[in-house]
């Protein structure tokens, strides 16, 4: 094992891959270094680079253990430039110049206090300071190559500083939290100060953490960053050569300005939550639930049908899909309810049918509400954000608001409303396994607006089949006319008994954990349980086996129980055994257990349509608890 490898088994390094290679960034420039020393100055490198992080150990958290790691280091990296330098070599007067920075940066940043005035060139400094060690690479290579160059020299070290004011800025927006806590200088910390009295809001993290993006100065410091960047960027433009520096450079530039664009929809989302709130207006009116003895019940049902009378503004997905992702529309923030009321209402429809209400004039407002959303092009099915053309129309929005249809018995709506997109899902969409891609676009003679979709399947989203989209498809073509599609059901279900893993769940390709995916997989089973006895035995002893000893069920195997999960394992449970059951009547205490004080029951991730950007709605859960708790 080389000392490299050696430094990567001992340390838990987050750091970016090109701080392994740093002197490599450089090679364009002095090209007489051959590849070896090249390598040398690299470990020599990287080794010192561990060496300070153990040493800002040593210094910020009091951690003693970390000195001998810092000596190690030190000395590692000492033997590695003493053998390509010798004892005689004016690079020791610039180590010695690049050590003196670094002390000077450590010394400066304990200087410095947030309440204290702080000048932005002061901070410029400490950057460059701080990153005295990356400028040896610089130095190193200048010596080798017997100084030729004094202004190609002079340039990077000057692009070198921007580049390390950029990056501390990111840095500094992104460690916020950890050195709000940590009692660290960070100029977000700084910056937020002038503007904002922490105390007036308890010194509370979370909410500081908010004000950051909400007063508008992460974002500023973002743009800042970005702008370093460019500067650094210019600087080694006006060199002849370019190499692995620029592409850094650039690559970091790419990395901020993401990072903006994220950010900055995070608050556009916000907004657009504060608008719909205040411009909320009741559509209908709720249905009558007071008779419903059980006050768990009923104060589940006041907390729906508190958002509802906003027009259902919790419930809602709202998203932001920027245009420097390759999205082209009017809007950049989206808002969609249509799969999440669908749903929903099919929870309201089941409490109603056990408590013996009638709410059907309330779910034909409701189905009148899905039917407005519908796809204005030749499908006329849904999509999930109707407002991004390049999402299509989707099988799993499309089995829900069939199952609402059918269920509130307006069948006849389905033949309306939703046949074209059957037909499309059914003929062109089936895969020879059996399962049904989750995007209803046509094979052939597509329209332009298809063809992006088609694009955007194939680029972002995955074409499918996903197998619980394609249960809960099928579970709403079987309820409608499984006659009809007699043969479309058996290859899907075919498929869906492929898709079981050993140990008996069904991994969700849209959905958080893998209770969701056994209730609808398992749901649609039960249909045909006489053929397939086998998945289902396999699927209730996964889910068994799943519970926790408070009695709920978690998201994932060894976490902590959550209403949603439980909710769902105990309507697959449901469907197979009575309320009686040990492992249901558990669960239920579970759920009654955990309502919140507003009735309702806390949001759970459940949607996964980007990664890290889950959809979570205390709606969600609460329709799905009452629902289960309806079962038994």
């Amino acid at each position: 094992m080389n000392n490299q490898s050696t430094i990567l088994s001992i340390t838990k390094d987050k750091s970016p891959e090109f701080y392994q290679h740093y002197p490599q960034l450089f090679q364009a420039y002095f090209t007489e270094v051959d590849k070896n020393t090249l390598s040398q100055l690299s470990e020599a490198g990287y080794a010192y680079y561990h060496a300070t992080l153990a040493l800002d150990a040593v210094i910020d958290e009091k951690d003693l253990s970390q000195l001998p790691a810092t000596l190690a280091f030190q000395e590692q990296s000492i033997k590695i430039l003493t053998s390509i330098y010798g004892l005689n070599s004016t690079f020791w007067d610039l180590w010695k110049k690049r050590k003196t920075e670094y002390f000077e940066a450590i010394q400066l940043e304990k200087s410095l206090y947030i309440t204290k005035s702080v000048s932005f060139s002061s901070y410029e400094d400490l950057a460059d300071k701080k990153s005295a060690f990356g400028k040896v690479a610089i130095d190193a290579l200048w010596c080798l190559s017997s100084k030729k160059d004094k202004a190609v020299y002079d340039a990077l070290l000057s692009s070198h500083k921007y580049f390390s004011v950029g990056f501390q800025l990111y840095d500094d927006v992104k460690d916020f939290r950890e050195d709000f806590q940590k009692g660290q200088f960070n100029w977000a910390l700084y910056e937020l100060y002038q503007e904002i009295n922490f105390e007036d809001f308890g010194n509370d993290i979370q909410i500081i953490n908010k004000m950051l993006y909400i007063r508008g100065v992460g974002q500023r410091l973002l743009q800042k960053s970005i702008d370093n960047f460019q500067k650094a960027l210019e600087l080694v433009n006006t060199l002849t050569t370019k190499g692995e520096w620029t592409n850094t450079i650039l690559e970091m530039k790419q990395t901020i300005t993401q990072y903006l664009d994220i950010t900055q929809g995070y608050i556009k989302t916000l907004e657009v939550k504060i608008t719909l709130k205040n411009q909320a207006k009741p559509t209908a009116i709720f249905f009558d639930y007071s008779a419903i003895p059980e006050e768990v019940i009923r104060k589940g049902l006041a907390f729906i049908q508190s958002d509802f009378e906003q027009n259902y503004v919790e419930l809602k997905h709202i998203m932001y899909l920027s245009s420097l992702e390759g999205f082209e529309n009017t809007e950049q923030v989206h808002v969609s309810d249509i799969f999440q009321r669908a749903m929903l209402n099919d929870c309201l429809l089941s409490v109603a049918q056990r408590y013996g209400i009638d709410i059907a004039n309330f779910l034909n407002k409701e189905c009148h509400y899905l039917i407005a959303g519908r796809n204005k092009d030749e499908i006329g099915a849904w999509s999930y954000f109707p407002t991004v053309k390049e999402i299509a129309a989707d099988i799993d929005d499309l089995g829900q608001v069939m199952q609402l249809f059918y269920l509130s018995q307006n069948e006849s709506w389905i033949e309306e409303y939703c046949t074209k997109a059957i037909e499309i899902a059914c003929k062109d969409r089936q895969n020879s396994n059996g399962g049904i891609e989750t995007w209803i676009i046509p094979k052939k003679f597509q329209t332009g607006i298809q063809k992006k979709q088609e694009f955007f399947n194939v680029s972002k989203w995955g074409k499918g089949p996903d197998v619980e989209v394609v249960a809960n498809f099928i579970y709403a073509l079987s309820l409608h006319n499984k006659h009809k599609y007699q043969d479309i059901i058996e290859k899907a279900l075919e498929y869906i008994n492929q898709q079981q893993s050993e140990e008996g769940f069904w991994e969700s390709r849209w959905y958080y954990g893998n209770m969701y995916g056994a209730y609808v997989c398992l749901r649609l089973l039960k249909h045909f349980e006489d053929k397939h006895r086998k998945a289902i035995q396999k699927a209730l002893k996964y889910i068994s086996n799943f519970q926790n000893k408070d009695g709920g069920f978690p998201l994932s195997n060894g976490k902590q129980s959550d209403p949603l999960s439980t909710a769902f394992s105990v309507l697959t449970l449901s469907l197979f055994y009575n309320g009686q059951n040990s492992q249901v009547k558990s669960a239920k205490e579970y759920l009654v257990n955990h309502q919140q004080a507003d009735g309702s029951w806390t949001a759970i991730d459940f949607i996964k349509p980007k990664i890290n950007e889950p959809y979570k709605s205390k709606i969600v859960s609460t329709g799905f608890v009452l629902k289960a708790l309806s079962q038994i």
